[in-house]
């Protein structure tokens, strides 16, 4: 399994957001979030937050696959796409 295989891209509606977000993950532990609080489309990248438990989150990951699965979590963003 590539680098770029282990990332996968969530797209979620939580109750403290007022637009869709995506959630990126890494081998199953949370790496970041993005979100469009300044409106559609208008991105934010947010990192985990420290009541996080270190366990559930990765701080460190490849630059060319995070960036990939940035780049797939904001097109499907715009598109609205949850799948």
């Amino acid at each position: 399994m590539s680098t770029s295989e282990k990332f996968a891209v969530m797209i979620a509606s939580p109750p403290d957001h007022d637009e869709l977000v995506a959630e990126i993950y890494y081998g199953g532990r949370f790496v970041a979030l993005i979100n469009q609080e300044r409106g559609p489309g208008l991105f934010e990248l947010e990192t985990p937050r420290s009541a996080f438990a270190e366990k559930d989150i990765l701080r460190k990951v490849d630059l060319e696959g995070f960036k990939n699965a940035v780049e797939t979590a904001c097109n499907r963003l715009r598109r609205g796409r949850t799948a």
